[in-house]
């Protein structure tokens, strides 16, 4: 038998209000004169599990991001770079950088490798040259040309710059939304040397930056190179034999049919 609560006592001011307040509201109070929480049913967890759920806040009921995501995983595991199951979700695996070594498995019990906060741990996360593990049916010129192949929003500067003659020394680039946006502010980039630790995606281009038309600062590198959508184009009287013009679209492809 339960037995009801009894009346508190008087206090003053706005203590009294404060306890008149959770007297009437029985679900807020977690108590009342049916059972430890209000309903019809005297089971003292009847109905909490259903407003606990009220409790939930939205960024908690927001489906969280895939860990170390970059690109769809059929878009990874067609270049070599795979995923596993963890926790009955599939997450990528976080492979170290193109261009360093792997790290020694003995070294794991030593050094805690995921610590969420640290430096290290978040550049694993976001780094876009993770290393690349084919099967022997994907190499292919395909798998060694994927980061050339990239589309236009997602291709940074020296990837970009890697495509052209002379990798771009010469070459005025712009950042646009389309392919074909010209240079219509005058904000630009003008490459006068590019050097490449690793190509196509280590290096550094410098040159001479411009703001509406007008030299900035020379020998610096561009801004916003890490980022994609960047446009170019050839110096003015450029050999043609050097910066050829792109070879036309096939008429099978302009037709719709495959090539």
């Amino acid at each position: 038998r339960i037995v009801p609560r009894p009346p508190l006592p008087a206090l003053p001011g706005a203590w009294a209000a404060c306890a008149a307040g959770a007297q009437g509201r029985g679900f807020a109070s977690g108590w009342n004169s049916r059972g430890m929480y209000g309903g019809s049913d005297v089971d003292p967890t009847h109905g909490r599990v259903k407003w606990h759920k009220i409790d939930i806040g939205v960024w908690k009921a927001k489906e969280k991001p895939i860990r170390g995501q970059l690109e769809p995983k059929e878009y990874d595991e067609q270049h070599g770079r795979w995923w596993h199951v963890y926790k009955e979700h599939d997450r990528p695996k976080l492979y170290t950088t193109i261009g360093k070594h792997a790290r020694k498995p003995g070294l794991k019990r030593t050094i805690v490798r995921w610590v969420y906060s640290s430096p290290h741990f978040k550049r694993m996360k976001r780094d876009p040259y993770r290393k690349r593990w084919p099967k022997d049916d994907q190499i292919c010129a395909r798998f060694f040309a994927e980061f050339c192949l990239r589309p236009f929003e997602k291709r940074p500067l020296l990837e970009t710059a890697h495509t052209l003659p002379l990798y771009g020394i010469g070459c005025k680039f712009w950042r646009g939304k389309t392919p074909e946006s010209p240079d219509t502010t005058g904000q630009y980039f003008m490459a006068e040397s590019a050097e490449f630790k690793l190509r196509p995606i280590r290096g550094l281009i410098r040159g001479t930056q411009y703001i509406r038309g007008r030299p900035v600062k020379s020998g610096i590198a561009p801004i916003a190179k890490s980022l994609g959508s960047w446009r170019y184009e050839p110096p003015e009287g450029a050999h043609p034999a050097i910066y050829r013009p792109a070879f036309p679209k096939m008429l099978a492809a302009e037709e719709g049919a495959e090539p």
